[in-house]
């Protein structure tokens, strides 16, 4: 006897034969279609994400193709060039014309390579990051460890005979004077008898003398000719504060309570002569024709309080031995105390003295005063600044004197030395990046208008200064920011004879674009 299955097992017994005869039918009735193809694999890498170069390369990978029609460079959505991939790993270059600049110098970019199969297939890499500052050429050691110049330069000449003059010390500690030329050889060396260190200062070649000044704060100073042979220096007792350059190159020097006149020609040491007063001078002095300026702030015979008062000493320096004072002009008195001066700086000709002043709130102004006569008031008075937001750190004048940079720990104003306005470009400061500190300036030729800043990290908890890893580039101060440019080494600038900037980039030395020509880019 057999059962009878029930209707819902029938029906699904049904179905699955139903099923199968469709299967079969298919199978015996005609061809499938074909798969989809994957799109083909695209991989942009760039090799040196922050690249200072004439030309910023790219490698470029396409897999799943037989073969391929084009590979596009694009960046986000903006079209650069298209490049002639053939098959593998390959590199490209991009000019830096063929790079937009509508995110300004340098330009901050995300690279993707788009690829196009024979048979019409297409897709994309992964947008890459890469920041990219278009320069001139890059002089690199031909040992891979090697630095071009020393940690900190100054450019002497211009184009193929540019040379660069830096102090470095030896494995022994010995501090060495180096002169490197423009493909990067070692030129000439001298060994100084005095240790460099981040605050020596290589003064430009003196055209009179033709000799220059490197110096050490507290260590001492030598003159050296340009070929390298010391033909002046401090006696190796001389603990150095200051050093400035007089018109015929010999060197204003101050210990810290005395000023005396050293010759470019002084091998011993011996001063040609020196002013001793009872107070010690607030800034370097100042050459003014035949006489020399010293500041100097003190506390006068009348006071009972807090009163003290800033004096120009003018004496003759032309005399011999210890001179007097030829002259005392008291420019101005002021509520402060003689262990924290204010701030001073000469302009180009020594006739007018500016003043920092702080004030409560972390607040600071600027006073311009006229040195040849005695007070701040009336004619002898030039302008008051503005209030500025911060403690100045430094006063600098350049262009020929016709532009005041006040510098504080983060921040830039440039001022009218005649008027004493700001003339910042729309007013605004120019400032480092972040947090990181102002730790140099450099100011171009004597007679032009660019100024740049070299800002690092905070001194850590040693204390030990840090190195600069930003350098932002004003060409004027009218026209504001320029470029700035980080690395994560450090960095350090000079300007040669011709205006051209030159940049030690970690290990690798740089001719930048000139200025006018960023210009000419810049969105």
């Amino acid at each position: 006897m057999h059962s009878v299955p029930s209707r819902p097992f029938a029906a699904r017994a049904f179905l699955a034969t139903l099923t199968l005869c469709a299967s079969v039918f298919a199978a015996c009735g005609g061809e499938k279609p074909a798969p989809i193809p994957d799109p083909p694999t695209v991989t942009l890498t760039v090799p040196q994400p922050n690249t200072a170069a004439p030309s910023l390369a790219v490698r470029v990978i396409v897999s799943g193709c037989d073969a391929v029609s084009r590979v596009d460079i694009y960046d986000r959505d903006t079209f650069l060039k298209t490049v002639p991939y053939t098959s593998g790993s390959m590199d490209f270059e991009l000019a830096s014309n063929e790079i937009k600049y509508d995110r300004g110098l340098a330009v901050s970019l995300s690279l993707n390579a788009r690829a196009t199969c024979s048979d019409g297939r297409t897709n994309s890499s992964q947008p890459q990051p890469a920041t990219f500052l278009p320069v001139t050429k890059v002089i690199k050691d031909p040992d891979p460890n090697g630095q071009v110049v020393t940690d900190f330069f100054t450019a002497e000449g211009s184009g193929n005979t540019a040379a660069f003059i830096g102090c470095g010390n030896t494995t022994t500690g010995s501090g060495t004077l180096y002169r490197v030329d423009s493909t990067g050889v070692v030129r000439n060396t001298l060994e100084m008898q005095i240790p460099c260190s981040a605050s020596t200062v290589v003064t430009e070649l003196n055209p009179t003398s033709n000799k220059r000044w490197v110096w050490t704060p507290g260590v001492g100073a030598i003159a050296v000719d340009s070929n390298f042979v010391v033909t002046g220096k401090t006696a190796p007792s001389y603990a150095l504060k200051n050093l400035s350059v007089m018109s015929n190159g010999d060197a204003l020097v101050s210990d810290g309570p005395s000023v005396s006149r050293l010759q470019h020609t002084a091998t011993g040491g011996t001063f040609q002569w020196t002013y001793q007063g009872l107070w010690a001078p607030v800034g370097p002095a100042k050459q003014r024709a035949e006489q020399v300026l010293i500041p100097i702030v003190r506390v006068p015979q009348e006071s009972t309080g807090l009163l003290v008062e800033l004096v120009v000493i003018t004496v003759d320096a032309t005399k011999t031995g210890s001179i007097p004072a030829v002259s005392e002009r008291t420019i101005l008195q002021f509520t402060g105390a003689v262990e924290h001066p204010p701030l001073t700086a000469f302009n180009t000709d020594g006739s007018v003295i500016y003043i920092s002043f702080p004030f409560n709130n972390n607040q600071s102004r600027v006073q311009a005063c006229l040195t040849a006569q005695s007070g701040c008031e009336g004619s002898a008075h030039k302008w008051d600044s503005q209030f500025f937001p911060v403690e100045i750190q430094g006063v600098f004048p350049y262009a020929a004197g016709s532009r005041l940079a006040i510098v504080g720990l983060q921040r830039v104003w440039f001022l009218d030395s005649e008027s004493g306005l700001v003339v910042n470009k729309g007013g605004t400061s120019v400032d480092a990046s972040g947090q990181l500190q102002i730790l140099q300036v450099q100011m171009g030729r004597a007679t032009t208008s660019e100024f740049y800043i070299l800002a690092g990290p905070a001194s850590g908890s040693s204390g030990l200064p840090t190195m600069p890893q930003e350098i932002v580039a004003v060409d004027s101060a009218e026209q504001g920011e320029l470029f700035r440019y980080e690395v994560s080494s450090s960095l350090s600038c000079s300007v040669d004879d011709s205006g051209r900037l030159w940049m030690r980039l970690g290990n690798n030395l740089v001719q930048a674009l000139t200025l006018p020509e960023y210009r000419a880019v810049k969105k």
